[in-house]
């Protein structure tokens, strides 16, 4: 009875690092650019879930000990996991977030925001916001984001350990961090647009000054939009290159700040 009674235990606990592995790896999965989009069904995201946690679990298991199964040691082990996973998941879909900020602040500054997409988020978006959003999704899908993924999820155990809370202290100075470096980095990729929608507007103050008589809104507004299609098509390759190498920064160390 006594190896009955051992067995199942060693089971249980098996059973729980399995699903604590899973919860990880769901909570990463459910925020990657890609199979994290709205408009994918839940059960192809459940299925990429199950397909990275069957990659990872390998990788790790013989780095986690043997927990307990009681009600409360199952729920710590859940509850600590999914919160480590959310934390990486919001630190690689922080990203995707500075491409939409980047491409709102583009439109604006073009005069196309009047033009919703909608495409990439609940809610409606320029165009400019939706083709760049879009674009870095592919990007990173065809640079192999499930290698890169595993990967992190594997070595993210060596930072945050199985069935350990992560410090609330450091989690919200890492908060703050981010969200400022986010902001930082989605203005210096838009900045192009904004020195471009600077010069245009004090041209136009010029000629306005020069001959007040002249609609030069009528005359500008076709302007500021041809020369912004052709900003966009010069700046798309150095865009996508920089968010790129930010990419695979924030992937190797999902726990450090925006570069």
């Amino acid at each position: 009875m006594e190896e009955l009674a051992t067995m199942m235990a060693d089971a249980g606990s098996a059973i729980l690092v399995w699903f604590g592995i899973f919860t990880r790896v769901a909570a990463v999965a459910f925020l990657l650019p890609g199979i994290g989009e709205r408009g994918v069904p839940a059960r192809i995201k459940l299925g990429g879930a199950l397909s990275l946690s069957i990659i990872v679990a390998p990788m790790v298991i013989g780095q986690i000990p043997d927990v307990a199964t009681t009600p409360v040691d199952t729920f710590r082990v859940i509850a600590t996991e999914i919160l480590a996973g959310t934390f990486i998941g919001i630190s690689i879909r922080m990203l995707v977030f500075v491409v939409q900020i980047a491409g709102t602040i583009a439109a604006q500054s073009l005069a196309v925001a009047q033009m919703f997409g909608g495409v990439s988020g609940p809610e409606p978006e320029p165009i400019i916001a939706s083709f760049l959003t879009l674009s870095v999704i592919a990007l990173a899908l065809t640079t192999g984001l499930h290698v890169k993924i595993a990967l992190a999820l594997a070595a993210s155990y060596q930072i945050a350990p199985f069935g350990l809370a992560l410090p609330a202290a450091d989690v919200g100075q890492w908060a703050a961090d981010s969200g400022s470096a986010a902001l930082d980095m989605a203005i210096g990729l838009a900045l192009p647009f904004l020195v471009l929608s600077f010069l245009y507007n004090l041209a136009l103050g010029a000629i306005n000054r020069a001959m007040p008589q002249l609609m030069v809104a009528f005359i500008g507004a076709p302007a500021i939009t041809g020369m912004g299609i052709g900003l966009l098509m010069l700046v798309t390759p150095v865009f996508f290159q920089v968010w790129l190498e930010a990419f695979d920064t924030v992937i190797a160390d999902p726990f450090g700040v925006l570069p």
